[in-house]
């Protein structure tokens, strides 16, 4: 278990991706008029989270990349913040939960062990496509869930397996998946 003394903070948030920063001054100006955070996610976001309302669950520091992180957790719970520039394009984020000061080891799930797979598949879908857009091919982002550096994301592939994150893989980069057809033989 980790260590008592050691508190995090987690956020929950929605977000809207898309090319443009006009496009997310667009959309800002229609949420700002009481448009439905979820539903300009569905109808604009060019991000597989546009299904789930531009939903992402929990994560904490380090599961995003830092333009998005800053902005994320420099909100205040029921926040729209942005447009936020990334490499992915501009960034519209609704933090709708903050839990502060909480033990890591337990609370929201980021990949913590009491997560139910559904959850971890969630989180797993985030990471591989976080990792696609940053220009990685699907073969690297394996590595890259196999990694002590993006911690967060090696938990849940300790947690779910190779196999589970290989199909989460398959499924963000559009690819099939062949019973047997694993690379490594097994």
């Amino acid at each position: 278990m980790g260590n008592p003394e050691k508190k995090v903070k987690k956020v929950q948030a929605r977000h809207i991706l898309v090319a443009t920063k006009e496009l997310a001054e667009e959309i800002q100006k229609k949420l700002d008029d009481g448009a439905e955070f979820a539903k300009m996610a569905e109808e604009y976001s060019e991000c597989p989270s546009k299904k789930r309302g531009g939903d992402l669950g929990w994560f904490g520091k380090g599961a995003m990349v830092r333009p998005f992180e800053v902005a994320a957790f420099s909100a205040q719970e029921g926040d729209v913040v942005g447009p936020v520039k990334t490499e992915f394009g501009w960034h519209l984020i609704y933090v709708y939960e903050v839990k502060d000061d909480i033990n890591p080891d337990e609370g929201p799930p980021t990949g913590d062990e009491d997560a139910d797979e559904k959850t971890l598949r969630l989180v797993a879908e985030n990471y591989a496509h976080e990792f696609m857009m940053l220009g990685y091919s699907s073969k690297k982002v394996l590595s890259l869930f196999t990694s002590a550096h993006f911690k967060s994301a090696n938990a849940v592939y300790n947690i779910l397996g190779e196999e589970v994150i290989n199909e989460v893989i398959a499924k963000v980069f559009g690819q099939k998946i062949e019973a047997g057809s694993g690379e490594d033989g097994k």
